[in-house]
Formats: C-alpha cells, structure tokens, sequence
C-alpha cells in the first residue's frame, strides 16, 4: 500500500503542477532579470570594446578606399598630362618632318634648276660650237668648190682655147678668169 500511497501523492502534485504550468507567451520574472542583466552586460562590453574597434576598421577601410580614388584621380591626370604632351610632341614631329620634307623639294627644285641652267649652257656652247663648225665647213667646202671650179674652168678653157687661141690669148684668158675668181671672194 505504500506504494499506492505514493502514486497517488505523486498524481496530486502533477495535478497541482498542471494548474500551475508557466505561460509560454510571457516569460517568467527571474528569466527577465538575467536575460536583462545579461544584455546590458554584452551592450556595455560592446560599446566599449567592439564598436570603437568596428568604428577604427571601418574608418581605416574608407581612408583606404578613398586614398585609393585619389590616388586614381591623380593617375588619371598624369595620363592625361602625358597623353596631352605626347600629342603635342607628335605635332610638333609632324610639322618638323613637314618642313624638312618641304627643304627638300625646295632644295631638290634649286639642283634641277641649277642642272637645266649648267645642261642649257653646254647646249648652247655646242650650238655655236656646232655653228661655228658648220661655218668653217662651208667655208672650207666652198674654198675648195672655188678650187676645183677654177680648175675646171681653166681645164676647160684651156681646151678650148687650145684649139681656137694662140699663147697669148690663153694667158689673157686666164688672167681674167682668175682676176675674177678672185674679186668674188
């Protein structure tokens, strides 16, 4: 029976303990207290050792971030710096080699015009030269046509005063002849 008995005492406290079972919506007090207590001990810990830690690495993160955009900012310029003076390099090689290809035609212009000039002077020596030759070659072709002339027509006059004149008719004769020959020249 004791057995019994203790059942039964048992079944009355579990009955008692049902009626008295916690609410699951509101927490009980002691719960609220260490749960409170606990919490402004973590918000204390935190704000006085996480934060300003958080605080320093994200401050140290955007100084970084930002030295890093300067830094970009300043590339950028220098590029655009060199990329301006570049440019004006490249012109300034562009208008160089312009006038030194203009020299050169200019100087290529002077030797052709000197070369025409010192070419147009020969050709005019071996003109007069030519001229002056062809002057004596007419010349000599004409002295030597005279001779030959003056001796065909003496030829022939002799012929034919041969036959129809005496001696000093022929010598009359010739001395006219050469007479005039000679006045002619």
């Amino acid at each position: 029976m004791s057995i019994i008995l203790a059942a039964s005492s048992l079944l009355a406290t579990e009955e008692g303990a049902v009626d008295e079972a916690p609410n699951p919506i509101i927490p009980e007090w002691n719960e609220v207290i260490w749960g409170g207590l606990a919490f402004l001990i973590l918000f204390v810990l935190m704000t006085k050792y996480a934060y300003p830690a958080v605080k320093k690495a994200m401050d140290d993160r955007a100084a970084k971030i930002q030295g890093d955009i300067d830094a970009a900012e300043t590339a950028k310029s220098e590029a655009e710096q060199l990329r301006a003076d570049y440019d004006a390099k490249l012109a300034e090689a562009k208008a160089e080699a312009s006038r030194i290809i203009d020299e050169a035609r200019q100087e290529a212009e002077a030797v052709r015009a000197e070369r025409i000039a010192a070419i147009d002077g020969e050709i005019a020596e071996k003109r007069a030269q030519a001229d002056a030759d062809i002057a004596a070659a007419q010349d000599r072709a004409l002295q030597e046509m005279r001779g030959q002339v003056t001796a065909l027509a003496v030829g022939a006059a002799e012929r034919i005063v041969e036959s129809n004149l005496d001696a000093a008719a022929q010598a009359q004769l010739v001395d006219n002849f050469i007479n005039r020959v000679g006045s002619q020249n």
